[in-house]
């Protein structure tokens, strides 16, 4: 199986959407074939022309990748390996080892210095409050200090979530979500304290509710340069949200936006902190004063940020252009309106809130785009896998739909 072209191999740590993502943005540039190392094999990746997924059952396992990225950089031996992790305990794996496998791979991740001050979203915070940056209104919880429940510099309800991303998730305990809504301070007296009784030493993030449905939901990815200087920002608007309840905080459908602000926010944020490598904001537009504020950055190219493709802009080959050719593209963030789907778009069009729907109509209008549905990886059986995972999705929201009202 030939992989990659004379001038770089791609090797992808993944087999779901964000794996052909990262295929297809560098097939349609340099016309190559991709190799991805997954737990198991995927529908969205299989009976693929552009991606090859060799599943290794034990990747779960921090050593099990490393070891596992030493056996491929052998077999390449002598050719520039460009090295994409495509979930975050991936990317933790990769960063926590940065100074093996850099003699490996050209890697576009930010740095293990940077990326230990942003990972915990207390400096991810106090870093926007450093830059100017726009972000919600946040207290810090230390494990052992108190809290004062009556005095929040915003009212109830709140948002609260682990500050700690890392070891957070590999706690287990009943009622354990990923962000708690809590209505007033007795609840959250009780949360921060059962948190901390399951053995979270983190802190805790409690911040003020910006509430809305996905009118007021923004996403942005970009691409910094080996100098620190942000090369590509693309801003989406979001029109779909998951309903299942497993994926909530996935989106299915996203238009490519050009807003000023915003970009100039991220730009500011992303060349303060000497940013290098691809990254994933979540946003979230305060409806009070119409400004969009940062949630928290991921230190990878977004499941979705393929939107970025359907607005004409890549952030994939751009970090290739800057890693494997020395080339530093001029900085862009100019896009076209057209809609991204992560599912059929009579979905969209039925689900998305009404105040987007003109917007909606108008991109679908200009272009539609579906990461897996590319025309020269369409054999028979591919299109039959991309049918069942459009089956899967439409189930998905007439169930969860169902359930939300009653």
């Amino acid at each position: 199986m030939t992989y990659g072209n004379d001038d770089f191999v791609p090797v992808i740590l993944g087999s779901g959407l964000n794996a052909y993502n990262i295929a297809r943005s560098l097939r349609e540039v340099f016309g190559v074939r991709s190799l991805a190392i997954g737990r198991f094999a995927s529908r969205e990746t299989a009976h693929s022309q552009i991606i090859d997924v060799r599943v290794v059952p034990g990747l779960g396992e921090a050593d099990v990748v490393i070891q596992t990225l030493r056996d491929v950089a052998a077999e390449f031996t002598g050719r520039k390996l460009v090295l994409f992790p495509t979930i975050e305990f991936y990317t933790n794996v990769v960063l926590r080892n940065r100074a093996e496998l850099d003699q490996l791979f050209l890697i576009p991740l930010v740095s293990t210095e940077v990326a230990d001050r942003l990972m915990d979203k207390t400096d991810f915070y106090r870093t926007c409050a450093d830059l100017g940056v726009p972000h919600p209104k946040t207290v810090v919880v230390e494990p052992d200090s108190s809290i004062d429940v009556d005095g929040m510099p915003f009212d109830y309800p709140v948002i609260v979530k682990p500050a700690d991303t890392d070891s957070y998730p590999r706690l287990s305990f009943a009622g354990k979500q990923k962000v708690y809504l809590v209505n007033d301070g007795a609840e959250l007296t009780d949360l921060c304290a059962r948190i901390f009784a399951a053995g979270y030493t983190g802190n805790l993030i409690v911040q003020e509710y910006l509430s809305g449905d996905e009118s007021v939901m923004q996403v942005a990815n970009s691409y910094s340069d080996t100098t620190g200087s942000a090369r590509v920002i693309s801003a989406g608007q979001v029109v779909l949200t998951e309903y299942n309840p497993v994926l909530i905080g996935n989106n299915n459908a996203i238009i490519p936006i050009n807003d000023d602000a915003l970009t100039s926010a991220i730009r500011t944020f992303l060349d303060g902190v000497g940013y290098v490598g691809l990254a994933n904001f979540d946003v979230m537009v305060d409806e009070r004063t119409g400004e969009s504020k940062l949630l928290e950055v991921n230190l990878r190219p977004g499941a979705t940020s393929y939107y970025t493709m359907a607005g004409g802009l890549n952030l994939i080959a751009t970090a290739v252009h800057d890693l494997v050719y020395d080339r530093r593209d001029e900085f862009t963030s100019a896009q076209q309106e057209r809609l991204w789907v992560n599912v059929p778009y009579p979905v969209v069009l039925r689900y998305a809130p009404p105040s987007l729907r003109t917007q909606l109509r108008r991109a679908a209008k200009l272009g539609r785009i579906h990461t897996l549905d590319y025309g020269p990886d369409l054999s028979r059986q591919r299109r039959l896998d991309i049918a069942r995972i459009n089956a899967r999705h439409c189930l998905d929201y007439i169930k969860f739909s169902k359930s939300s009202l009653g």
